[in-house]
């Protein structure tokens, strides 16, 4: 049996057998012909909401994940005993066929579990979102488990704004009560025990470092070697010197919804912004666009020369 980890507590029965042999797990379906049961590959991508995998390698595989493009090269599991002879496996990574990258499928089912529960989804989200977590909590790998994940995946890329605020990144400030009750404080006996240490649990998106530092890189040439933000024209290596060169954070233009693993990445699609810049887009959700950041940024900034 699976471990859903989205839905806490909900573990899915298997259409699966499997045995150790030659010191390797081998597993093997019980009702192959049945459609209307997930087999153990489809069931996690279900379960992780991404598109639906193919069996063979077409030949026309385009990466990032695209619908009906990609295969599963393996899918790793911790294992404990369960109950009569039962393994209660829970999914760990997944590795595409053709692809270096590893999707941390702990963290992203985290994210779908928190995705699913939220209370301010607008219909049909909130009904998807509730049959995704009665299928699950039947325990059993029905099929209709696709047709619903379909249908969460459809319903993320058109409202970006919502697949922003379950795939902002994981160093993303969070805004404090901007009208706290005045406290009157005792500045010099003031005093906080920052030892405290707590769980905290969230999404990581992969990013691919090679289309990040080609982007850099043709910045650079086309600057004459010079790497700094495209919004505000700050170049850390003039403010740090060699400590700085070539440091600059790039941006995805569009919603980190694009950031499924449904849309090829392309160098126009990322942008280079300072640290400050880049948190200025982010403060909020959703984020602001290239244009508005302009906008604002102009407004405000007054060159001191």
């Amino acid at each position: 049996m699976v471990d859903a980890i989205a839905v806490p507590g909900a573990r899915i029965v298997t259409d699966a057998w499997g045995r150790i042999r030659d010191g390797k797990p081998r597993i093997r379906r019980t009702n192959p012909n049945n459609h209307s049961i997930l087999n153990v590959p489809a069931l996690i991508a279900a379960l992780a909401l991404l598109p639906d995998p193919i069996r063979e390698d077409p030949g026309k595989i385009v990466l990032p994940l695209r619908d009906k493009g990609y295969v599963i090269r393996t899918i790793g599991f911790s294992a404990e005993n369960g109950p009569s002879s039962q393994a209660i496996c829970t999914p760990q990574r997944l590795k595409i066929l053709h692809d270096t990258d590893e999707i941390d499928l702990v963290a992203r089912l985290l994210r779908v579990g928190e995705f699913v529960a939220r209370t301010d989804l607008p219909s049909p989200a909130r009904q998807l979102a509730e049959q995704y977590k009665v299928i699950i909590s039947a325990g059993l790998p029905s099929a209709k488990l696709r047709a619903v994940a379909d249908g969460l995946v459809q319903w993320l890329r058109a409202n970006p704004e919502f697949a922003e605020a379950i795939e902002s990144p994981s160093d993303e400030f969070t805004a404090e009560d901007e009208t706290p009750t005045p406290t009157l404080i005792d500045l010099s006996t003031l005093s906080a025990d920052e030892t405290k240490k707590r769980l905290v649990s969230h999404y990581k998106i992969e990013r691919s470092d090679k289309i990040r530092n080609a982007k850099v890189k043709q910045f650079a040439d086309d600057h004459a070697g010079h790497v700094f933000c495209e919004n505000c024209t700050f170049e850390f290596e003039r403010r740090f010197g060699e400590h700085g060169k070539g440091y600059i954070e790039v941006h995805h233009k569009q919603p980190l919804a694009a950031i499924l693993p449904n849309t090829v990445t392309r160098l126009v699609d990322l942008l280079l912004l300072c640290a400050n810049c880049h948190r200025m887009v982010h403060r909020k959700s959703p984020p602001l666009s290239p244009a508005k950041l302009e906008a604002i940024t102009n407004l405000r900034y007054v060159n001191p020369s």
